[in-house]
Order: structure tokens, then C-alpha cells, then sequence
């Protein structure tokens, strides 16, 4: 691997840990507030955000292949 590639993969890793790190912070916020009942429906609403991304993402990126493939037809 080059020395780009693995500078992308150490920015990569250290973005899920950020997220990582503030999920926890999160939950733990939730549970000084209103104990387990309160994390249980705040991680519900976090995994749910985070699907709701994910979904978003996917719906873009399939677009974007549309789009490209679409091109790639026309200028044949």
C-alpha cells in the first residue's frame, strides 16, 4: 500500500472512532439524565438516525450510478 492510501485509511478509522467515541458520550449523557429507560428510547432515536443517514447515502450514491451509467450509454 502506498503512503496515501494508508493516510486514508488511518483518516477513515479515526472518523469511526469519533463517531464511536460520541455515540458512547451520548448514552451516557442519557443515563445520567433518566437512568436506563432514558438510554433505551435515546438508542432507539440514534440507531434510527443513523440508518436514516445510511439510507440517504444509498439512495444518493444509487442516483449518481444512474446518472454515470446514463452517460456512459449516450456517449458510446
Amino acid at each position: 500500500m502506498s503512503r496515501l492510501e494508508w493516510i486514508a485509511l488511518g483518516g477513515a478509522l479515526l472518523l469511526v472512532m469519533a463517531v464511536l467515541a460520541a455515540f458512547i458520550l451520548y448514552l451516557r449523557t442519557a443515563y445520567r439524565k433518566g437512568g436506563w429507560r432514558r438510554v433505551r428510547t435515546d438508542l432507539v432515536i440514534a440507531i434510527a438516525a443513523l440508518v436514516a443517514f445510511y439510507m440517504v447515502r444509498v439512495a444518493d450514491n444509487f442516483h449518481l450510478n444512474m446518472l454515470k451509467d446514463m452517460v456512459n450509454h449516450i456517449t458510446k
